[in-house]
């Protein structure tokens, strides 16, 4: 029986969820494979996040480097090398320890990731810049700030032991906020049937990406975050569905260049 690939899609999410469910249950932080460090479903970052890479480098080369979409998948590959190098670093500094590293180099790792992937998102859109309106753009800013508030909350409620660690903290809601306006846009234009299947799992992929982002500090001021928290969850789903999105480019683009 032929699997589809939004099947195949919702399988792999599905049972992500449900590893993260067992990691919960059974307390995976009492089998840690690097002590303090690396846990079970931290394998998922480390071992299969590269896939998403590769596919993306496939993408790379088969567009080559010029025109709107080529630029497009050059800054998504290069967003992904980044994040997936800030993951390997955040577990070389063993940032699951209370005690936060005083090296800021990850955090600055993942703001160059941000911005990659919005110049990513806003290439992709570039051909269709006449079918996007400003009030689809102000609606989705308007709803972009649903990222900022419970973070800015959460932020100012935590006592301040170390004001660069604060300001580190505060950049992250404001990128979230960045990359969530034109993914807002493309799901638009896809229920307007004017964007692929690539889209849709793209836009889904920054919107877990942004819901993680905003978990995961209120996690670390409620100090309940672990290797089997909702933020890591998220996280995974976003490399699930920027993988998914970027192989169904692939195909796309195996049998006809869309430009």
């Amino acid at each position: 029986m032929q699997v589809s690939q939004k099947g195949a899609l919702l399988a792999c999410l599905g049972i992500m969820g449900f590893v993260y469910f067992a990691a919960n249950i059974f307390e995976q932080e009492n089998y840690p494979i690097i002590e303090n460090s690396v846990y079970p479903t931290d394998i998922f970052f480390i071992v299969i996040s590269p896939i998403t890479i590769i596919i993306a480098a496939i993408l790379v080369v088969r567009h080559g480097t010029t025109g709107n979409h080529s630029i497009a998948w050059i800054l998504f590959l290069a967003g992904s090398i980044l994040w997936y190098a800030a993951d390997l670093t955040y577990y070389y500094n063993s940032e699951y320890i209370a005690e936060n590293n005083q090296s800021y180099l990850v955090d600055y790792l993942y703001y160059s990731s941000y911005f990659l992937y919005f110049g990513f998102m806003v290439f992709y859109l570039r051909p269709r810049k006449n079918k996007i309106t400003k009030k689809i753009i102000i609606l989705g800013i308007i709803i972009s700030t649903s990222f900022i508030a419970p973070s800015m909350y959460f932020i100012s409620q935590k006592s301040v032991d170390d004001n660069a660690e604060t300001g580190i903290n505060l950049v992250y809601p404001f990128l979230d906020s960045m990359v969530f306006v034109p993914a807002f846009v493309a799901v638009i234009l896809f229920f307007r049937g004017e964007m692929n299947f690539l889209w849709i799992t793209m836009t889904l992929g920054v919107v877990c990406m942004a819901v993680a982002d905003t978990v995961f500090l209120v996690e670390r001021y409620l100090e309940i975050f672990s290797a089997s928290s909702m933020a890591n969850l998220f996280f995974a789903w976003k490399w699930i569905l920027f993988g998914f999105g970027a192989y169904s480019h692939v195909r796309i683009f195996g049998a006809k260049v869309t430009q």
